[in-house]
């Protein structure tokens, strides 16, 4: 059987990956814009094709529920745009075999020397990251005054995948550096989450409550995280 390489959902196109696995269970996941199947090894023959049908199937499905918008996976390359809530970055890569450099212009432009091209999403990253950390204090500050007044500790943008955002028993804040490129209400929504956290440190009902009084519409932030979040790489 000949594995598709791409999935066409509308007028776009996505990549679909196959890695083995050294694990008995196969997987599949979507990641960077990419469908990423991971085949086990001991997997061949029908039982692997049915596999592959079964993950592509739940591929489109998921992809079909995305939302039709400018939201999602960014570039990183020469001449590219990078929109945030507040700011457009303009990138001016050059790769070239002098250090790594890279400096925030006026207008948003951002400048990278890099030896190689997958420096660059690092060297772009954490330069936002330092330029709109005031954006997100003034975004917590502000909710918090809302609807917690609560105390916390360090408020930080983090460049992690494996979530949207944490809340420590020591009152420190963290929100995914990719939450920037999503909806503003789905960035406030996961900042009035992590507030909720000051005062319930679990998935309670009452945490729920707090943050229904906080946000009533909140359901449709988590819907959208269900059936977006993984575009935002």
């Amino acid at each position: 059987m000949d594995y598709p390489s791409q999935i066409k959902i509308g007028d776009k196109e996505y990549k679909v990956l196959y890695e083995k696995a050294l694990k008995l269970t196969s997987s599949v996941r979507i990641k960077k814009g990419a469908v990423v199947l991971k085949l086990s090894r001991y997997s061949f023959g029908r039982a692997r094709d049915e596999t592959v049908t079964k993950f592509l199937k739940w591929a489109e499905k998921k992809l079909k529920k995305v939302s039709k918008s400018d939201y999602g996976e960014q570039t990183f390359e020469n001449g590219t745009s990078i929109v945030t809530h507040n700011k457009v970055y303009e990138l001016r890569v050059n790769i070239d075999d002098g250090r790594k450099r890279v400096k925030l212009l006026d207008g948003g432009v951002i400048e990278i020397s890099a030896n190689k091209k997958s420096e660059v999403r690092e060297l772009v990253e954490k330069t936002i990251i330092k330029d709109q950390t005031p954006y997100l204090k003034e975004v917590i500050e502000e909710l918090n005054q809302l609807h917690f007044q609560e105390s916390y500790n360090l408020v930080r943008l983090k460049r992690v995948s494996s979530r949207f955002g944490s809340c420590s028993s020591k009152g420190n804040i963290n929100i995914a550096l990719r939450l920037l490129f999503s909806p503003r209400e789905i960035f406030r929504y996961v900042c009035v989450h992590e507030l909720a956290h000051l005062r319930e440190m679990n998935h309670s009902k009452r945490f729920w409550a707090l943050v229904q009084e906080a946000m009533p519409d909140y359901k449709k932030a988590e819907k959208w995280l269900r059936d977006n979040g993984f575009m935002l790489g």
